[in-house]
Order: structure tokens, then sequence, then C-alpha cells
């Protein structure tokens, strides 16, 4: 566990913070508004889950493209495509089944993208603190 924290860019590092962050500004507001609260909160939880694991592999695809020559826009798309559609089926799995909320659950996938916003600020944050 400890050499495969070593290999992660310190950028993933701070995008997973960011959706940290993100998801727990999601449970504080949504405790005080909705009635499911273990519904909603295992939404944002598999979101945000789902956001860290997309960051992670958009991370290793990109790492592995740039590696790759005339081969790297078809290997891209490709593993986007297997992206989105773990995403779906993840989505698809919550509203059959009710396990969770899938509006809470897209909300903390939206982490991904708050993340992104976030990762300069985070940066700055942890570089202060060196």
């Amino acid at each position: 566990m400890k050499h495969f924290w070593r290999n992660i860019d310190s950028t993933v590092k701070e995008m997973w913070l960011g959706i940290g962050i993100w998801g727990v500004a999601c449970e504080l507001v949504m405790v005080w508004f909705v009635r499911d609260k273990a519904g909603c909160s295992l939404g944002i939880l598999v979101g945000c889950l789902l956001a860290a694991a997309g960051v992670w592999h958009m991370w290793k695809v990109l790492d592995t493209a740039l590696d790759l020559g005339d081969g790297a826009q078809k290997y891209l798309t490709v593993r986007s495509w297997i992206r989105y559609g773990v995403f779906v089926a993840v989505f698809g799995v919550l509203m059959i089944t009710g396990w969770a909320n899938p509006l809470t659950a897209f909300l903390g996938l939206m982490g991904m993208k708050a993340a992104a916003y976030l990762q300069p600020a985070v940066h700055k944050f942890i570089e202060k603190r060196r």
C-alpha cells in the first residue's frame, strides 16, 4: 500500500482531497434538507468514490497514452468510454435497486468537477504547510 501511495501523482492526491472537501460540504448541507438521510448520504459517498476512481483512471490513461504513438487517440477514446460506461452502470444499479439516492450520487460525482476547480487552492494550501 505504501508503494502504491508513493507512485500516485501529487495532483491526483490534491484532486482526491478536493473531492473529499466537496463530499463533506454536500453532506453538511444535505443533512438539513432531506428526509432520507441514509440514502442521500450513501449516494454522496458512492458519487465521491466514483469521482475519486474516475480521477485515478484518467491519470493512468493519460500517463499511458503519453507513451503511445499513433494509437494514443484511439486508446484515450476507448478508455473514456469504458469510464463513462462504469458511471452509467453504477447509476443504473442505484436507480433499479434504490440502495442509494442516484441524484445525490450524481452530486457526489460532480465532486470531480469541483476538485478540478479547487485543485489550485488545495495545492497552494499544501505548499504553504510544507
